[in-house]
């Protein structure tokens, strides 16, 4: 089964320069193919690509905008070749600096359901002489390609002041769900986490897990599917969290009177809860509290639903039969 990566970030966060290490260093028995983004057909990225690479391999070039919007056909055509007739060991997607990584992996999914590929990581490079200004004006496409990501990378960390390593820290902060890896790169050299392959498992981003005991993990069933719900302990801290298919969909109208229901109902012992829902085919849902109230905003995450509670106290039975009934009141069988 073909291995695929999808590496992405603002217009020179280095996402080329990244590509151009991994071809120079892929094993020389394995087939590689890369898929480029650009704005115009000068083909220069495919060209330098092409340049760097060793053994067997094979560079695609979709030109004219970006491969969510109107390079979406020829982005389909050229993954349903390659799939069907290169079967490549490993699958290099490189979007431009304005593409939505969140419409390729829901483009990824289709070709995931059908056994053809397995996205192991989305990769976003966030170059460091930007990540003052991203924080600061958390424009709306940038801040959709860090939501994406599994893996987020400081690229030319080696130019990087204490200013910018902050914010970095802080945009990695900002995120939910966690991501699986928060490092840096110079010169396009990734480190070897950013190409593993990423399970789904639960993680908890509102408590730090190495201190924690062991995370207890069960099957939760919702919708005729199979999702997974995960406790653990820490000093005093208890947190619950599920994962959920991300063939579910689920319905605002229902969440957003029974969650504000439920907070108000436990907040003597409720410390914060964040949770993140696909509710249709655009963006997902990210939803949380620290307290009172409740906000929201879009998120282009799309690996899955979940949701992450963090309490003083041990939750007792009828409190976990309370957030249970809620997702499973929510969710919408998937269509077949």
């Amino acid at each position: 089964m073909t291995r695929a990566h999808v590496i992405t970030g603002s217009f020179g966060a280095g996402k080329t320069t990244a590509i151009r290490w991994l071809m120079s260093h892929k094993p020389e028995n394995e087939f590689w193919v890369v898929i480029l983004n650009e704005f115009t057909d000068a083909g220069l990225d495919a060209l330098s690509v092409a340049e760097s690479a060793r053994g067997n391999y094979d560079v695609r070039l979709v030109s004219g905008g970006c491969l969510c919007c109107v390079g979406e056909l020829e982005f389909g055509k050229q993954l349903r070749d390659i799939l069907k007739e290169l079967k490549p060991a490993r699958l290099l997607i490189e979007p431009s600096g304005a593409g939505h990584a969140a419409d390729i992996v829901d483009e990824l999914a289709t070709y995931e359901a059908q056994r053809a590929l397995h996205l192991d990581s989305v990769i976003c490079l966030v170059d460091a002489l930007d990540a003052v200004r991203i924080l600061n004006l958390r424009d709306a496409n940038e801040w959709s390609q860090i939501q994406s990501a599994d893996v987020l990378l400081m690229s030319k960390s080696d130019l990087a002041g204490e200013s910018e390593r902050e914010s970095f820290a802080a945009i990695a902060a900002a995120q939910y769900p966690v991501k699986r890896y928060v490092g840096a790169c110079s010169g396009g050299v990734l480190p070897p986490e950013a190409m593993l392959s990423y399970s789904r498992h639960a993680g908890f981003s509102l408590v730090r897990e190495d201190a924690a005991s062991a995370p207890i993990t069960a099957e939760f069933a919702i919708a005729g599917l199979a999702g997974s719900e995960t406790q653990l302990s820490q000093l005093g801290l208890w947190a619950v969290s599920w994962t959920l298919p991300r063939e579910l969909t689920f319905s605002r109208v229902v969440i957003e009177p029974r969650v504000n229901w439920l907070l108000d109902a436990y907040q003597a012992w409720l410390r914060r809860f964040k949770a993140v829902f696909r509710t249709g085919p655009g963006p997902s849902w990210l939803i949380q509290s620290h307290g009172r109230g409740l906000s929201g905003e879009d998120s282009a995450y799309r690996r899955d639903s979940r949701l992450e509670i963090v309490m003083d106290a041990r939750p007792t039975d009828d409190f976990l039969d309370a957030w249970r009934a809620m997702l499973r009141d929510a969710a919408l069988a998937p269509r077949h």
